[in-house]
Order: C-alpha cells, then structure tokens, then sequence
C-alpha cells in the first residue's frame, strides 16, 4: 500500500511539472511567436503606404501575400492556444440555461452577424449541466463554420433547437446549416486536430476539435450527420441539470 502510494504520488508530481511546462510553452507561443508576426504586419503595411506608389504591381501582390501569411499564422496560434485551454485544467460544472447563453453569442459575437446571417432559435431549451466558457467556445466555432463555409452568394442560414434524448437524462442540441456540407467519410475526421474537410475556404483545421475536446471536459458529446453540398446538422449531447447542481470535473 506504501508502495502504490508513493507511485501515485510521484506520478502526480510528474503530472504537475508537465502541466507547468505545458502553460509556459502556451505563454512562449502567445507572446515569443505572435511577436513576429505582428512585426511582419506591421512592416508590410508601413512599406505599402510609404512606398506604394514606387512599389511595381508584382511587389504589392508580393505584400498582401506576407500580410496574408501572417494572418494565416496567427490565427492558427490563437486556435491552438484555444485548444491547450480547453484541454487541461480544473473546472467547475454548473446549471446553465441554454437560451439566454446563445442569444448572448448571436447579438455579441462579430462573427454570427456577418453576411446578414440568417439564425433562428427555434425554443424551448432546457437548463444543462455545464462550463460557460466552455459552451460559449464551442457555440462560436459553430456558427462561425456554418457562416464561414457558404458557398458563393448564398446567405448564410442556421437554426438551431434541442431535443431530449431517449431516457431524458440529457439533450441535444442541434446546429443546422445550409453550408457547403460535409462528405460521410470525413465526418469522423474533421473532428481531429488540423483536418479540414475541403482546402477551398480557409481554415485552421483546429475548430471543430476544439468543440469535441470541449464536449469531453464536461461529459459531452458531439456529432454531424452531412452530405456534400447538402449542409450540416451538428448536434451536441449534454446532460439536463438540476438547479444548482455543481461538481468538480478534472477529466
């Protein structure tokens, strides 16, 4: 029993150091990574305004690749830093009601009204049992897919609703877009850390593992049931709470 104790213990110590370095690298890439490539914006602009008149039409396509580039990459940070945040470290499970939350992201998030998006909440929603900042997360990366990934001149479009599931323990919430769709057989892989389910619309590759790590913090569960140039339905599985329930999750 001593024995097993101190592996045990030892092995949490172990745990701790990986989790500090883990959140130090997080640190380095947000600060000693990002620093580049705001200088490498920074510059590029300077150069277009300042020299722009002298600068060949080749030069300046050349700049917006840079600055384009850039962008690219720093996104591609952000979300994985995203990623790391969501993935480890204590959080709490609490009651929280579905419909003030999504009307919240729709009115204050830039990116559920671009294009004159059409979203519809079509209600009642219940109350689950959660982390807020983890539905907000997982909530945005979906409707910013289901807006980003339209075709051309077509208005985006989402409604979403909830359902008990069969034992009304839980319930799902549904996603339903009229995006560019998602052919069956990668709908087990765009789940995954950086795969992408078409190279035509831009994307880091990051945000639907985002929201499947998400749902594996608090006890959930995501799905799609797509087809190509069809749309997608996204459905998340949470559990129902009881009003002011609240337990510790580590997982």
């Amino acid at each position: 029993a001593e024995e097993l104790e101190h592996q045990v213990n030892e092995r949490t110590a172990a745990l701790r150091q990986t989790v500090g370095e883990l959140e130090s690298f997080s640190y380095s890439i947000s600060h000693d990574l990002r620093a580049p490539l705001r200088a490498m914006q920074s510059f590029a602009l300077i150069l277009n305004e300042e020299c722009g008149a002298e600068i060949s039409p080749q030069a300046k396509d050349y700049i917006r690749r840079i600055t384009n580039a850039a962008e690219r990459m720093d996104r591609l940070i952000r979300d994985v830093l995203t990623y790391s945040r969501v993935a480890r470290g204590e959080i709490q499970l609490v009651s929280i009601p579905l419909e003030p939350l999504l009307c919240e992201i729709i009115q204050s998030y830039p990116d559920s009204r671009a294009k004159s998006a059409d979203i519809q909440l079509n209600g009642p929603f219940p109350n689950v049992l959660a982390h807020e900042a983890i539905l907000i997360q997982c909530f945005s990366n979906l409707l910013g897919n289901a807006i980003k990934f339209v075709a051309p001149r077509v208005t985006p479009s989402v409604r979403i609703w909830s359902e008990l599931t069969k034992d009304g323990k839980a319930a799902r919430l549904f996603f339903k877009d009229n995006a560019i769709g998602i052919a069956p057989v990668f709908h087990a892989k765009i789940l995954g850390i950086f795969e992408r389910a078409s190279t035509q619309y831009e994307g880091t590759g990051i945000g639907l593992a985002i929201v499947k790590k998400g749902m594996e913090r608090i006890g959930g569960r995501v799905g799609v049931e797509s087809q190509a140039e069809q749309g997608s339905t996204f459905w998340l599985e949470l559990s129902l709470a009881n009003q002011g329930q609240r337990v510790s999750a580590n997982s």
